[in-house]
């Protein structure tokens, strides 16, 4: 019932093994055949010294190569919002123009209707400088409708504006043509729209400006970067819309993305013109350097006086630890002297049991498990767990134990044993009480006669299943003085077998003691292994990670 942090190791209590010997070497470091060897003032700052050169080093490139890498970084989030900012554009031509598309198809291309409807897009300063109206299938295609000025698609050849024009009807987006080799350097955009028996293109084109250079490059958002923008996937120069520089080729570090276009693409290419992340971080090298190195010449001075404590430090912790080792042999020598360090044989049945305890450390814990014989062939089972841990609460484990068996051999009634054992301890005399499940196993019969004081219940596992065999609780000893039990008598099928197990098994804190007996029950049914390995495998999958208490188990098996 200890709190205590962690577990030790499982250990097969039948199987007698000595515990840890306190003469196992203990760490070079601390080993008094290694010695802290005393070094020179000129040995340390030259390593402290060359250490530090590297430390410094290392830390400077670190820091160089963050700034790069944040460079980039940022590089590559200005892009992408560069291309946010030219994605936004393309519904701005698309919409008005499939509106426009609409109202030909509706009107059989009304040039009324169709000017009042794109005189507000169309003009100096405007979207458009030309929007018109084509059929697809002209053999001499001609505008049938044009709100602003001649476009420049009308001064194309016949076969390639035939051509143009059915790509466009065919489109289901905006569909773009490159004018930008012509003297007005233009970017033409069509949509089209069907009826039954005629097919529509609205076409429009936008002027751009000749000197090259991009209208938002003055943006207070874009002001540290230069960039250029592309009609298509590569950067090409005649097929370049706008830029910041006027055309002339961005250099350095660079970042681009590419933008769908209706059924082209666009490519933005930007570079930095000063330092994204700040000049904070284009300094932090040099100053990591100058620090590094500052730092290194202190720790210098420092050495001599470090390395005269750590040899003191060494010498104690050597000390210390042959200490431990000391008491944690006499802990561990102890612990295993109160437990059964061999099962009597029986016929018809075998046994096995483990026991972990649930702290490292120098503590003695208070479970127990016993198996007595009695005169008549029978056979007296008993799991006990002491509260507490300490040399108080492995001696009223040893006693109860030992009373146990004593009142055993009397042939007392497993209840009857309970009441006297409640009469031995007290806790307010000892500090100290303990759960109790004892049974008597008639072996031939295959009957156990159970008393329970405060004790997680026993757990039978067939092949069929595995179920707690429910037993009266009564309190725990040492709690209330001349306390009685009741006995209750299971029959085991054949088969069979008995568990007994101490609450290091099941309690969790924070966790009902409901969930913890399920798992356990869940662990133990469907297993086709050994003996043995039924105990290990419930061990490993009903305490994975260990327990916080000590855990004890006995394990009885019809043959």
């Amino acid at each position: 019932m200890s709190l205590k942090p962690n577990s030790v190791a499982i250990a097969d209590a039948q199987a007698g093994s000595s515990p840890p010997s306190a003469d196992q070497p203990l760490p070079d470091a601390i080993s008094p055949a290694n010695p802290p060897r005393r070094r020179t003032l000129h040995l340390g700052t030259v390593v402290v010294l060359v250490v530090g050169l590297i430390i410094t080093g290392v830390m400077t490139f670190g820091a160089y190569a963050v700034h790069q890498t944040n460079e980039n970084r940022l590089l590559r989030q200005r892009a992408q919002d560069a291309a946010a900012v030219v994605s936004a554009s393309v519904p701005n031509l698309s919409q008005p123009l499939a509106s426009a598309a609409a109202l030909a198809a509706a009107t059989n291309a009304n040039p009324t209707i169709f000017k009042k409807l794109m005189s507000r897009n169309v003009g100096a300063n405007r979207q458009f400088v030309s929007v018109s109206v084509w059929l697809t299938r002209a053999k001499n295609p001609r505008p049938l409708v044009v709100e602003g000025d001649d476009p420049e698609l009308a001064t194309q050849p016949a076969a390639k504006v035939q051509t143009y024009l059915r790509g466009a009807a065919g489109a289901a987006s905006l569909f773009v043509y490159d004018l930008l080799s012509s003297p007005e350097r233009r970017l033409g955009y069509a949509y089209s729209a069907h009826t039954r028996d005629k097919k529509y293109v609205v076409y429009a084109e936008v002027s751009l400006p000749k000197d090259k250079r991009a209208r938002f490059a003055d943006s207070k958002a874009f002001t540290d970067l230069g960039y250029a923008l592309y009609l298509g996937p590569a950067e090409n120069s005649s097929q370049l819309i706008s830029s910041s520089t006027g055309g002339e080729l961005l250099r350095g570090r660079r970042e681009s993305e590419t933008i769908p276009f209706g059924h082209a693409q666009l490519l933005i290419v930007v570079t930095p013109r000063k330092e994204l992340g700040g000049s904070l971080l284009q300094r932090l090298p040099w100053a990591l350097g100058a620090f590094g190195l500052l730092i290194t010449l202190a720790a210098s001075a420092l050495v001599e006086g470090l390395t005269r404590r750590r040899a003191q430090a060494e010498q104690l912790a050597y000390e210390n630890a042959q200490l431990y080792a000391d008491q944690r042999s006499v802990a561990q020598t102890l612990q295993h002297s109160l437990l059964p360090e061999a099962f009597p044989a029986i016929p018809g049945v075998d046994f096995a049991a483990r026991y972990v305890a649930g702290v490292e450390g120098i503590d003695i814990g208070g479970d127990w498990y016993d198996v007595v014989p009695l005169d008549d062939g029978r056979l007296m089972i008993a799991v006990g767990d002491v509260s507490g841990r300490g040399l108080h609460a492995a001696t009223m484990m040893a006693s109860l134990r030992y009373a146990i068996r004593a009142y055993a051999a009397q042939g007392d009634a497993p209840s009857d044993l309970l009441t006297k054992l409640s009469r031995l301890a007290s806790i307010g005399r000892d500090g100290h009480f303990a759960t109790v499940l004892c049974g008597t196993v008639d072996v031939d019969e295959r009957r156990v006669t159970f008393a329970n004081a405060g004790h997680p219940r026993p757990l039978v596992i067939t092949s069929s299943g595995a179920e707690f065999v429910a037993t009266p609780v009564g309190v725990p000893i040492g709690v209330v003085r001349g306390s009685e039990y009741l006995d209750v008598t299971a029959t085991m099928p054949p088969g069979a077998t008995l568990l007994l197990y101490t609450d290091g098994l099941v309690e969790r804190r924070g966790e009902p003691i409901d969930v913890g007996l399920e798992r356990l029950r869940q662990a133990a049914q469907g297993h086709d292994g050994s003996f043995e390995a039924l105990l290990t495998d419930i061990l490993h999958e009903a305490i994975p990670e260990g327990s916080d208490d000590d855990t004890a188990i006995l394990g009885l098996r019809w043959r």
